[in-house]
Order: structure tokens, then C-alpha cells, then sequence
């Protein structure tokens, strides 16, 4: 067929290219004018935070690609994705002179997703190609789509795409255009066959919260109520949607204040707005996600509110549903794709709580109450035993908790090493403590008590004690409510262990005496033998030393008797330590000593690191320094093996003494840092103290008198706020440095008497009176 030539219309001219010839009869498909397309939505004025999102979409849509630049953004429902994409498509329209695209793919909304073929032909129209010619066919759509954006820099938001599949028939191959894709899912398919970038929106932080809830509400309003605004703010768990939801509940009450509102709101949040806005209600957006998963994934999902802790590994959600723990791993990645679950870590998931809330209520309306709490009691089975075996292998002379469920239903983990096992302890301990209350609070009372004592040695190692005390409290109460006398004994020993770490010795003497009270209505040896013990400690530790001795020969001829090796280990220990305090140092030596070779032969490691530096203590006081330092380096070497925050803090300020008496300053105050620095970690003054008075004394050594006299007097304000006698030996070594480097007049001197006043016991000892 002959053609005559003719020229190219100007609005169709490629760019940068020169004029070119084109068939005389005009292609009918081809539209007689180009006008660009500005299909943005609008923009908010108040859009909030995420500027290193915004940041990192720059980087990615101005990187060069083969095939045009393209960027996945996604995030949970809720998070704000869609408006944040629109935000920065608004900054960058400049960049953009042949027109912006923009489609709402409704992957997950009430109606049915928009297919690829359907996506082809708005673009086609929108685009200048008449209804009547767009091709009927996805791959001829395709090939128009394709020609048309050839040349021309536009931007294309596809918004609110399910799949991978939806959305790789829409991606221009032009150079010139950049693609923004946003998806609850990752759409992984995408990005490791292509390359294409994905980036995450994570919540909004704190001050953002704040920030755009304020401009919601007012300003002015917001600012005249700054404690409930925080409250609020943190309700939102960071999603914009759930803030603005908030503010225009707020804004609709002007009366109100938002004091009156607040726990209002947070029990209705996920019931905003009213019903004739179906479909920005939080609960109506999380179904839209929910309601795409297959039965297991969406059985899972409802049952993850069900579990009280911050996180939870594949093996913690394999047993609450009852499936094999990879199929769990399965699940999870299904629903971390959808961002209906965040990865916490590698090999943890997490849910928001407004995801964690509906997720509950759904458990609620879909499972009947018997499927929820046997669910309930396989994580609880599981939690437990998994604890006891970590127990196991951190402390294997150990008695092992009473009673234990059977736990067919479950596959708790097994421990092949210290090392191993505190890392989960370390791992699972905030999840732990939720796990026990939500076991009180539901009735399953023995796992209450049974999983605080399965963990109490593993969690005395490391960390504040304050969530140990509260698991104890609890533990006691339903030991008490389950009638399990030995569990009550030896949660009232726990619970007494960690008043005595807290040097609350008052409270633990108590703790300890109902425990021995419970065992001598029982009868049996050992528990009266290991409460008589601990008491005899709360005796040492408040300057009852000759009582202490007394009790603690009772029970080592006891633990004889009944070849109770790790007893006579501990209470050797301990009698080791009682002469030492009266100066008795051969004695002290002996029973340190009888302790240490009972504890080598039974391999108890933590327990001879304890020894190790109770002799190094031993032998800096009568001279013997580099001895000191030798049992030190043995004492850390063993603890090496697993964590002991105590005691390695012990070890380190023995050491820097050690180094300090030998004339190497450097190395003292290295070790005296490292102690000072645990001792904040694990929040124990008294060791902060001790390490401050080391570290003063070695500048003092060094002549540096104001670094010594300034740490001095940071030690001296923390003794200040304890009490007991185990404090005397520190406050007398700081009065000492004190009265060498002090700059001031005697006059400006701390008060050695009021100070003594201040930290003596005075009558605490008759609270334990007829002991």
C-alpha cells in the first residue's frame, strides 16, 4: 500500500529527538492533541514527619534505571503510605512536565480490585486515546501504554496494589517516567526478579505524633492539654489514621476537654467514625487486609492477640495454634507481606496493639472460648517448659520446678548450651513477664508460679530485678490460690532472693521466715534447710554476724547429713563470708576454699566465679595483691562461659582495687569504669558506690585530687540514700578519700556522723526478732 509522507505533530514529537516521518493517512488510535494529565489527588496542608522516608523516595526516584525508575512503598494499614506518596508526588510535580497518572488499584477495599487490562484502559483515556479505540486486549493496552509514554517524563502512582501480578503489566519501560507503587504487602516478586526498590513507612515517632494530633485539634487546644494530648498520641501507636480519627472526634466537641475524652476514645477507636464512613473505620481497614488470607494464616492472625507479650517467635506462635513450628514461619511471613505483623528481629514478629486489639476481637467473634483457651494453654505449656529446660542447662544442680504439665500439644525448645539458652531467657524475659500475668488473670495459676520459678536463677544474672519482683508477686498469689504448699515455699524463697538483690533485707527476711514457717508445718528437711539459709544471709547482711554463723552451721551439718553437695557448697560460701567480715581470714580461707573444690567437682561455673572473687576479696585485704588479681582474672575467664551481671560487676571492682594497690592506674580505672557502667545497668547503687570509691581512690593515687575528691563525692551522695552495715566498709574508705583530697575548709566537709546516722540500721534488726 502506498503512503505519502508528511510530518510528525509537534505535541507528539519524541523528546529530544529529531522530526521524523510517519505514514501520510494519521493513525486513527493516535490522539490529535496532547494535553497532560493531572490525576494527583490533592494534597493535605498538614501533612506530618516521615522526612527520611520522603528523603529516601528522592534518592530512589532520581536513580537511573534501565526500563524507567520504579519504587514499591509499603507499610501497615493505616500508616499513612497513600498520603505520603501523594505528598512528595505534590513536591516533585515540576519534575514531571508531560503529567502525572494516579490510580487507586482498591486491592483491599469493599469493592473488587481493578485489573491490570481495566488499569490499561483509564491510562489509555486519560492519555488522549477515545473510548471507542482503546485495544480490547491486556497485551495490545500494554503495547499502546508503552508507545505512548516513550519519550516523555510523567509520574505514575499506582496506589493500593495487592500483588506483584497486579501491578508488572503497568510499569512503563520508559526512561523519562518514575512509578511509585504503594501495597500492604511487600510485593517481593518485584523486587527480587526486577530489582525494584521497596521502601518502608514505618509509625510515626513521638514528636510527629504529637505534632499532627495537635494540628488536628488546634494548637491552641492542644496546647492548654499537653498530658492528654501525649496520652492520645500514644494510643495511635503512630498511624496518622488512628490520630486524625482522635483529633476530629476531639474537634467535633469543642466543649469538651480532652482530659473527658480520653479513655473514651481509646475504647472506641476502633468503632470511629459513625457507619456512613465504612471505609476509613480502622476496624473496617485492618478486615480489608484480614480478609484476604487464607483459613491457617487468618486462624493465626486472631490468635496472636491472644498473646500477651511484645513479640513472638514462629516457635511461640506454632505452639498457641497447634501446627509445626516452620509452618508457623510460613504464616507469619504471609502476614508480615501484608504488614498485618511486623518483623521485630530476623526470627520475630510483632504486632502494633491497635492491630493486636483487633486481632483479639476477631479471636473473640471467630474461635469459640474453649479454642481460645486451649490455644492459651499451649503457649503457656509452651513458655513453661521451654523455661525449664533453659533452666537446665544454666543451672543443672538446681532443683527443677514441681509438677510440670505433660504438654503433648507442644514442642517447647531444647538448649544445647549456656550460651544458648540466655539468649532466649534475654530474649523471651519482657514476654515472660506478660505470659505470667496473663496465666494469673485467666485462671491458669500453676503456670503462674511454675514459669517465675523456672526462671528466677536465669533472670537474677542480668538486668533490674523490677519486673523479677513483680513476677514473684504474682507468682505468690497464685501459688497460694493453686494450694501448693511447696510452691508457695519456693516462691516465697524467689520472691525473698530478689528483695535481697535489691538490698531491701526487711521484705526478704519476711519473705524468707513465712517460707520457713510453711516448711516447718510440712516437715521436710530441704525446704527448711534452704530457708533457714537465705535467712541466715538477711542475718550477715545487716551486721547479725555471730547469729548468721550459728544458723548457717545448723544448716551445713544438715546438708552433710543428707549429702546435699550444692547446700554444703553454699552455705561453706557463705560461712566464708561471715568470718571474713569478723576478720577471722584462715577460717574464712577454709570454708572458701572446701566451697570451691564442691562447686569444681559438681561444674557449677557461676558458683565458682562467685568463690573465686570472694578470695580475691580476701586476699587484697590482708596484703596479697597480685594473688587478688590472679583469682580475679580465673574468676572472669569462668564467667565468660554465660552472664552474671552481679557477679562479673563484683569481680571488676575487686580487680580495679587489685591494679590500684599495684600501681597500675590505667588499668584500675578501665576495670572501675566497666563496673561502674554495669552497676548502672543492673541499677545497684551499693556496687555503683563501691566502683565510684575505687575509681576516686585511684586518682588519688595518681595526685589528681579534684578528679578524686568529685568522684568521692558522687559516691558519698549515693551512700547517703542506703542503709546497713554492708555499707559501712564503703562509707569509711570514701570518708577517708574525702578527708585526703577534699579542696574545702573542714568546716565544708560532709558530716562523717550524720552520715553514719543516715545509713545505720537502727532498729531494722528487731523485725526479726524470734527468727
Amino acid at each position: 500500500m502506498r503512503t505519502e509522507p508528511t510530518i510528525d505533530l509537534p505535541a507528539l514529537r519524541m523528546r529530544n529527538q529529531p522530526v521524523r516521518a510517519v505514514p501520510t493517512g494519521r493513525d486513527p488510535d493516535e490522539p490529535a492533541a496532547f494535553s497532560p494529565p493531572r490525576q494527583l489527588p490533592a494534597d493535605i496542608p498538614d501533612f506530618t514527619g516521615h522526612r527520611p522516608v520522603l528523603a529516601e523516595l528522592d534518592a530512589a526516584a532520581r536513580t537511573p534505571a534501565a526500563g524507567g525508575r520504579v519504587v514499591v512503598v509499603n507499610g501497615m494499614p493505616g500508616v499513612g503510605k497513600t498520603t505520603l506518596v501523594l505528598h512528595w508526588a505534590h513536591r516533585h510535580r515540576d519534575r514531571f512536565p508531560d503529567g502525572q497518572l494516579y490510580l487507586n488499584a482498591d486491592a483491599y477495599g469493599p469493592t473488587l480490585p481493578v485489573s491490570p487490562e481495566d488499569a490499561l484502559g483509564r491510562f489509555l483515556r486519560a492519555l488522549g486515546v477515545p473510548a471507542d479505540r482503546v485495544p480490547t486486549g491486556g497485551e495490545q493496552r500494554r503495547e499502546r501504554f508503552t508507545q505512548l509514554l516513550a519519550g516523555r517524563q510523567m509520574l505514575i502512582i499506582l496506589d493500593n496494589v495487592r500483588n506483584s501480578d497486579q501491578v508488572r503489566p503497568l510499569l512503563p519501560a520508559a526512561e523519562g517516567c518514575v512509578t511509585v507503587v504503594t501495597s500492604r504487602n511487600r510485593l517481593m516478586s518485584l523486587t527480587i526478579r526486577q530489582g525494584i526498590r521497596s521502601i518502608t513507612v514505618p509509625p510515626l515517632p513521638d514528636d510527629d505524633r504529637r505534632t499532627l494530633l495537635s494540628r488536628v485539634i488546634g494548637t491552641d487546644r492542644a496546647g492548654g492539654e499537653p498530658g492528654p494530648v501525649e496520652t492520645l498520641a500514644q494510643f495511635s501507636d503512630g498511624l496518622p489514621l488512628a490520630l486524625r480519627i482522635m483529633g476530629e472526634q476531639i474537634t467535633a466537641r469543642p466543649r469538651a476537654s480532652i482530659a473527658d475524652l480520653v479513655d473514651e476514645l481509646w475504647g472506641r477507636l476502633l468503632d470511629f467514625p459513625e457507619d456512613d464512613e465504612e471505609d476509613v473505620r480502622l476496624s473496617t481497614v485492618f478486615a480489608w487486609s484480614y480478609n484476604e488470607l487464607d483459613p491457617p494464616a487468618s486462624r493465626l492472625f486472631r490468635l496472636l492477640g491472644l498473646h500477651p507479650g511484645r513479640n513472638v517467635s514462629p516457635a511461640a506462635a506454632a505452639a498457641l495454634v497447634g501446627i509445626e513450628p516452620r509452618q508457623a514461619e510460613r504464616l507469619l511471613d504471609a502476614l508480615a507481606k501484608r504488614h498485618l505483623v511486623n518483623h521485630d528481629t530476623a526470627r520475630r514478629y510483632q504486632l502494633h496493639d491497635l492491630l493486636r486489639r483487633y486481632a483479639a476481637h476477631r479471636a473473640e467473634q471467630d474461635e469459640p472460648a474453649e479454642c481460645r483457651r486451649a490455644a492459651l494453654r499451649r503457649l503457656l505449656d509452651w513458655y513453661l517448659l521451654s523455661a525449664v529446660d533453659a533452666a537446665r542447662v544454666l543451672t543443672p544442680h538446681r532443683r527443677r520446678v514441681p509438677d510440670l504439665p505433660i504438654g503433648e500439644k507442644v514442642e517447647p525448645l531444647r538448649f544445647d548450651s549456656d550460651g544458648e539458652a540466655q539468649r532466649w531467657c534475654e530474649a523471651e524475659r519482657a514476654n515472660l513477664a506478660a505470659v505470667v500475668r496473663a496465666a494469673a488473670d485467666q485462671g491458669f495459676h500453676r503456670h503462674a508460679w511454675q514459669i517465675p520459678g523456672a526462671v528466677h536463677e536465669a533472670f537474677g544474672r542480668y538486668g533490674r530485678q523490677d519486673d523479677v519482683l513483680v513476677m514473684h508477686q504474682i507468682a505468690l498469689t497464685a501459688a497460694e490460690a493453686d494450694g501448693h504448699r511447696i510452691g508457695q515455699i519456693g516462691t516465697l524463697n524467689n520472691l525473698g532472693g530478689t528483695y535481697f538483690v535489691l538490698h531491701d533485707y526487711h521484705r526478704a527476711a519476711s519473705a524468707f521466715q513465712a517460707g520457713l514457717q510453711l516448711a516447718q508445718e510440712i516437715g521436710t528437711g530441704g525446704p527448711i534447710d534452704v530457708c533457714s539459709h537465705n535467712l541466715a544471709n538477711v542475718y550477715l547482711k545487716t551486721g547479725e554476724v555471730r547469729t548468721a554463723i550459728g544458723i548457717f552451721e545448723r544448716v551445713l551439718a544438715g546438708c552433710r547429713e543428707s549429702t546435699n553437695l550444692l547446700g554444703q557448697a553454699a552455705t561453706l560460701h557463705r560461712l566464708g563470708d561471715a568470718h571474713q567480715q569478723l576478720r577471722r581470714y584462715d577460717r574464712a580461707a577454709a570454708c572458701y576454699e572446701e566451697a570451691l573444690a564442691i562447686r569444681e567437682d559438681l561444674g557449677t561455673w557461676r558458683d565458682q566465679a562467685m568463690t573465686h572473687e570472694r578470695l580475691a576479696a580476701l586476699w587484697l585485704d590482708t596484703g596479697r595483691p597480685e594473688e587478688a588479681l590472679r583469682r580475679c582474672e580465673l574468676a572472669l575467664a569462668i564467667q565468660a562461659r554465660g552472664r552474671d551481671d552481679t557477679t562479673r560487676c563484683d569481680i571488676l571492682i575487686t580487680a580495679a582495687d587489685a591494679e590500684r594497690v599495684l600501681g597500675r592506674h590505667a588499668a584500675a580505672l578501665e576495670r572501675a569504669s566497666a563496673a561502674i557502667a554495669l552497676s548502672t545497668a543492673i541499677a545497684d547503687s551499693r556496687r555503683r558506690a563501691a566502683g565510684l570509691a575505687v575509681l576516686a581512690d585511684t586518682f588519688r593515687a595518681r595526685g589528681d585530687r579534684k578528679a578524686a575528691y568529685d568522684y568521692c563525692l558522687q559516691a558519698l551522695a549515693i551512700i547517703g540514700e542506703l542503709t546497713g552495715p554492708n555499707v559501712d566498709p564503703v562509707l569509711d574508705r570514701l570518708l577517708r578519700i574525702e578527708n585526703a583530697v577534699t579542696p574545702e575548709p573542714p568546716a565544708q566537709r560532709i558530716n562523717s556522723t550524720a552520715l553514719r546516722a543516715a545509713t545505720s540500721t537502727g532498729s531494722q534488726t528487731g523485725a526479726y526478732g524470734g527468727a
